[in-house]
């Protein structure tokens, strides 16, 4: 149980998931962890050394979790410099199949609840929440061992009990902040790390919190845009469209313009809570986090962002440098030789006028968020048509931006059926890139699409993922985790399983990831780079929304438009020269 939590640790948020001490007192792991020779880089080509892995029990669940890589051919399908252009077909052009229609707005209906803004409360609402928790947790154990009929899935551990979620859930949105933020990323893990039933019940912590009391709202609102605030508006509609983490949305219209807009007013005392609510988190995390996770680089690099989230006019700032990003590459003609494969990608308009340190406003757009998407109400080509959207913005902002919106949530995604485009909302948390990271971890994704175990290690050793002393179980578990990434961008795995679509929800990315975890957990030397904290926080949601949607599409062409566009980047060439 503990070692599972570790690799959740590990998985989720880049450190910010909720840990207690009594975790300490479950079962170890039966993940073996054999000790291995360390593998000397310089003469080491893993592809085909048999001898790297001895321990057959550790191979064999290696294999199982590969589920077919190649360890060998390093194939040079996508190798070359050469221009690369595609062309989609009519009915993506036209997109017939998107037959829905925008739903009818609706409101938070959830009971106001004021935020828990000083030190003292924030705590004693952790404290209230720990002893919860252990309370369950000894009940559900009480249950199993008396082979109760009502106790919850056993293969997860008895802290992962309903009544728990329910506790969490219920705590999360009271006191919103870093707290919700940690239970929006548990909400959106996939059943190798949570039971469905949990996951299901954490779900309403991600589509909505308690918003807060109209008193507060007007002290808010008030504080920010002065006393006459009412006068900006026509409208102001004073029941919530959404409440999240850190603020709550407002649907209004504009006296000056007479524009319909999105008021998203940021919770009291939020801000100045994120410090001591991760530190509190913190010393939950150390008593059961093996020093190999490194949880005080994770916890810092998450309360720095959470305190960029805070700030509104870094927000506007950043949703208006990504909205020009965006219609600067996308497609807008099919002779433009622009990318076709975000063409349908929208950002809505900052409106500067309305706009303050807590205060955001923007351009009101309608639609479905993802985590409304399902398989039994939307057709199938809507559901890859989603999916394979979100994939390759998630490509674009790496190797066409250089900038990522790096916060999963899917409410953030926003299907306009209307206007047949995805609308993209929440820029608190995005970062900009460095030339020579992009240039090699592109060259890292390049090796695992040409399954190339050697072209893994050269670049991931010179991305700080190796010191070049690891051992062969790190060093395999890496690489393999690198091939698993790849695999819905290589040709080389579509010939060896005989496929012409990616079918996500039966390859379960994430899910073959986060079994690999133990192994590098156990192994590492080093931590991680600190970019790819937040990179592979929303590399892996795109995943799990892709296997969320059961979406079956041809990955390696989406791939193919990407390494022609950055090697045939001017920076691509002078980064390659450099490195």
């Amino acid at each position: 149980m503990g070692n599972k939590l570790k690799d959740l640790f590990q998985v989720a948020y880049g450190g910010k998931s909720v840990l207690l001490q009594m975790l300490n007192k479950s079962p170890k792991s039966n993940v073996l962890y054999p000790l291995q020779n360390k593998v000397n880089f310089d003469n080491a080509t893993l592809s085909n050394n048999n001898n790297i892995h001895k321990n057959k029990f550790d191979q064999t669940r290696l294999e199982n979790i590969k589920n077919g890589i190649s360890n060998s051919s390093n194939s040079n399908s996508n190798s070359g410099h050469n221009k690369y252009t595609t062309h989609l077909d009519q009915e993506e052009i036209n997109k017939d199949f998107l037959d829905q229609k925008n739903p009818d707005i609706t409101y938070i209906k959830s009971e106001p609840y004021k935020v828990p803004s000083s030190q003292s409360s924030r705590f004693w609402q952790f404290t209230k929440l720990a002893v919860g928790i252990g309370a369950g947790y000894i009940g559900e154990s009480t249950k199993r061992v008396y082979g109760s009929n009502d106790s919850n899935d056993k293969s997860y551990s008895a802290v992962f009990s309903d009544s728990n979620a329910e506790r969490m859930a219920d705590s999360f949105s009271r006191m919103r902040g870093a707290a919700l933020k940690i239970g929006q990323v548990l909400s959106i893990q996939d059943d190798s790390l949570l039971p469905p039933k949990f996951v299901e019940i954490l779900e309403k912590v991600r589509k909505s919190a308690n918003p807060i009391p109209k008193e507060q709202l007007y002290q808010s609102l008030e504080q920010e845009l002065g006393k006459d605030w009412r006068d900006l508006f026509t409208l102001f509609e004073e029941e919530p469209i959404a409440a999240a983490s850190i603020g709550q949305v407002h649907r209004a219209v504009t006296k000056d313009g007479n524009r319909e807009v999105a008021v998203k007013v940021q919770y009291p005392g939020v801000a100045d809570s994120i410090t001591n609510d991760i530190k509190n988190f913190a010393s939950l995390l150390k008593l059961v986090v093996p020093e190999t996770a490194y949880i005080e680089k994770s916890l810092e690099s998450a309360r720095q962002e959470l305190l960029l989230e805070t700030n509104y006019l870094n927000e506007a700032a950043n949703q208006k440098k990504y909205k020009q990003l965006l219609e600067q590459h996308q497609q807008t003609s099919l002779g433009d030789n622009k990318n076709p494969f975000i063409k349908d990608l929208y950002v809505p308009e900052v409106i500067d006028s309305l706009t303050t340190k807590r205060i955001l406003t923007t351009e009101f757009v309608r639609g479905v968020s993802i985590d409304k998407i399902d398989v039994d109400n939307y057709n199938e080509k809507t559901r890859n048509w989603i999916s394979r959207n979100i994939l390759s913005l998630c490509l674009a902002e790496l190797f066409e931006f250089g900038f990522m919106q790096v916060d999963p949530n899917w409410t953030n995604f926003i299907v306009d059926f209307d206007n047949k485009r995805i609308n993209l909302l929440d820029f608190g948390a995005c970062r900009q890139y460095k030339s020579q990271f992009l240039y090699n971890y592109f060259k890292s994704i390049e090796a695992g699409v040409n399954c190339d175990r050697q072209g893994i290690i050269d670049y991931s050793l010179k991305l700080g993922y190796f010191t070049g002393d690891e051992n062969s179980a790190m060093t395999l578990a890496h690489t393999d985790s690198v091939l698993i990434l790849a695999e819905p961008f290589s040709e080389t795995h579509y010939r060896n399983d005989n496929i012409t679509v990616y079918p996500f929800y039966e390859k379960q990315i994430a899910k073959r990831v986060s079994q690999l975890i133990p192994l590098m957990l156990k192994n590492r030397l080093t931590p991680p780079p600190e970019e790819t904290y937040s990179l592979h926080r929303k590399l892996s949601g795109c995943y799990l929304v892709c296997s969320k949607l059961k979406a079956k599409f041809d990955g390696s062409k989406i791939w193919k438009y990407y390494h022609s566009k950055f090697l045939n980047s001017n920076s691509g060439e002078n980064i390659e020269n450099k490195s």
